[in-house]
């Protein structure tokens, strides 16, 4: 059985004392094209430089085609590896058929002068990604999908085995963007080299390869084809929002949406929710909701309370208590009419004890008068009180229909599913 063409055995890699991956394993085959996706600070920058080398394992191993990476030569590597970063800086002015022949440096004799074998590389890199007319041109005065050709050839000229692209294509055009695709898929399918094309373009990753892995803070939390990874559950969770799937009917390729639509449509009757939070519980819940266009009451919260603080911050009309002081009835009377002009009460990753426990009562009044409530999982974990008895009453109101949340995407899935109704 061939050996794969790159393959992460456990791999823990980082910076200095900070690792960035942890646990990563994963193999690809000989010939296929492999989209990596995932947020911000997810690792796949740090996973393409230890790859090639560039950063070497804490712990693990990183093989290419059955060798370790760390026992190859930089001129192994280059025989092997061809690398199009996102933007190819070239201090000096030169051309573009010198910057394709760099391509050459890992190939050329002992004394680096180019051979025809190298001009006929070069050259047949530069036809194939139409940049053979800019030969003469100075690489530092094309334009930026000019450059990413040039760069893509410069990685071509090298005839390596596997080609990996970190953003690459990210600032063009949708036309450069194409090109620059088309070419990577046809040298993929005729050549057999193995393409890894990290993209924050989650279409357009899904739509070219053949596979997907998918990073979240150091972790590859799924590795699949585009239909096994790009689901609507599993992307709103990795990247904190909510996101909507569905397929392409000309290509039937996952496509991924948000919920712009939505909030654009609330505007013309705004709904309400009232928040049950405290201790910095409520803050993102503040955030969010008012992001999503909902007006947004809460309490009763403790004055000086981080999230009394946030709603202040935020205008947000609050119920308040004394601080350090339990809920009394004055301030659960000015809560219990907030929620009366509520569409729905969410209750946030709150902590109980005696002093607030009173306040799911409030979302009890709101599932009694038939309005949805939403209560935040694990309240097992954050009860307090002496006789459980947050616990208790959180299981009376998921009998009476209030509905967990275990995390914001969930929520605002499940608030715009039931509290908009036919609006939504």
């Amino acid at each position: 059985m061939a050996a794969p063409a790159l393959a992460f055995r456990s791999v823990t890699a980082g910076y200095r004392n900070r690792s960035v991956l942890d646990g990563v394993d994963f193999a690809i085959a000989e010939g296929e094209f492999v989209s990596v996706i995932g947020p911000n600070g997810s690792g796949k920058s740090t996973m393409l430089r230890t790859a090639t080398g560039l950063i070497r394992p804490g712990q693990g191993s990183v093989e290419l085609f059955g060798r370790e990476v760390s026992s190859l030569k930089p001129r192994e590597r280059a025989s092997l590896i061809g690398v199009v970063p996102q933007k190819l800086e070239s201090p000096m002015a030169f051309t573009v058929g010198e910057i394709v022949m760099f391509g050459r440096s890992g190939a050329r004799g002992r004394w680096g002068i180019p051979d025809p074998k190298d001009a006929d590389a070069a050259e047949r890199a530069m036809i194939y990604t139409n940049v053979l007319e800019l030969k003469g041109r100075l690489f530092n005065e094309l334009s930026a999908g000019e450059q990413q050709r040039a760069a893509l050839a410069m990685a071509l000229a090298q005839e390596p085995r596997i080609i990996m692209l970190d953003e690459s294509i990210a600032h063009l055009d949708i036309n450069h963007a194409q090109e620059v695709l088309r070419i990577l898929m046809s040298i993929n399918r005729e050549e057999r080299i193995t393409v890894l094309l990290v993209s924050h373009d989650l279409n357009l990753a899904a739509q070219v390869a053949d596979r997907m892995l998918l990073l979240d803070g150091g972790h590859l939390v799924a590795n699949g084809s585009p239909g096994e990874v790009v689901r609507e559950e599993l992307l709103s969770s990795v990247y904190g929002c909510e996101l909507r799937v569905r397929q392409d009917p000309y290509g039937g390729h996952p496509v991924v949406g948000g919920t712009l639509d939505t909030v654009t449509r609330r505007q013309g009757g705004r709904k309400r929710l009232h928040v049950i939070g405290g201790g910095g519980s409520g803050i993102e819940l503040f955030r969010r909701l008012l992001i999503e266009g909902y007006e947004v009451t809460a309490g009763v919260l403790n004055r000086l309370d981080s999230d009394a603080e946030a709603a202040r911050a935020l205008d947000i009309p609050c119920a308040l208590e004394q601080p350090f002081s339990p809920v009394g009835q004055a301030a659960y009377e000015e809560a219990r009419l907030m929620v009366e002009e509520a569409d729905g009460v969410v209750v946030g990753p709150v902590p109980f004890g005696t002093g607030n426990v009173v306040n799911l009562e409030l979302a009890s009044l709101a599932l009694g008068a038939g309005k949805p409530v939403w209560i935040a999982s694990g309240i097992a974990g954050r009860d307090y009180t002496p006789a459980r008895e947050a616990e208790r009453r959180a299981e009376l109101l998921r009998s009476a229909g209030a509905l967990e949340w275990p995390g914001l995407p969930q929520l605002i899935s499940l608030i715009l599913r039931e509290a908009d109704g036919p609006e939504a």
